[in-house]
């Protein structure tokens, strides 16, 4: 995990696949995996504000629709 899951731990509901949630992708750089994972977005996260797919790819997931 990136030394950066300290600070978001008591925000993250799903610490142990926080490498690949939207935020950890975007501070890899992977935009590849993100693109995919944001085709279609369902859930926003309570911390960034990131939407994707599926809740599994962000720390604080919840509803959004456009």
């Amino acid at each position: 995990m990136s030394g950066r899951l300290a600070l978001v731990d008591n925000l993250c509901r799903n610490p142990e696949n926080h490498q690949r949630h939207l935020c950890e992708l975007k501070a890899a750089g992977r935009y590849d995996e993100i693109e995919r994972l944001v085709v279609a977005p369902r859930f926003i996260c309570g911390n960034c504000g990131s939407k994707a797919n599926e809740a599994g790819a962000v720390c604080a997931p919840g509803p959004w629709q456009e």
